[in-house]
């Protein structure tokens, strides 16, 4: 099974569910060239991320209700 990564910026990197912030684009290349033929796992020690976090995917139906500012509610004309 192939992990396939998407590049976000010049330092962050989409892995499945998990976002990798790392130092400079340099580390964030070669955790991408790592995860093409490693495991995540392995990827995460030998080009460590400075943060994870979890990727949002929630879509504006997954927000609560009042979230979302709505000029017809008083909200930014």
């Amino acid at each position: 099974m192939a992990i396939t990564a998407n590049r976000l910026s010049d330092t962050e990197v989409l892995v499945e569910t998990t976002v990798y912030t790392f130092s400079d684009s340099t580390v964030a290349d070669a955790f991408m060239r790592c995860v093409g033929e490693e495991s995540v796992d392995t990827c995460s020690t030998n080009h460590a991320p400075v943060a994870t976090r979890a990727a949002n995917d929630s879509k504006p139906d997954d927000l609560a209700p009042g979230s979302i500012i709505s000029p017809s509610l008083g909200g930014m004309p």
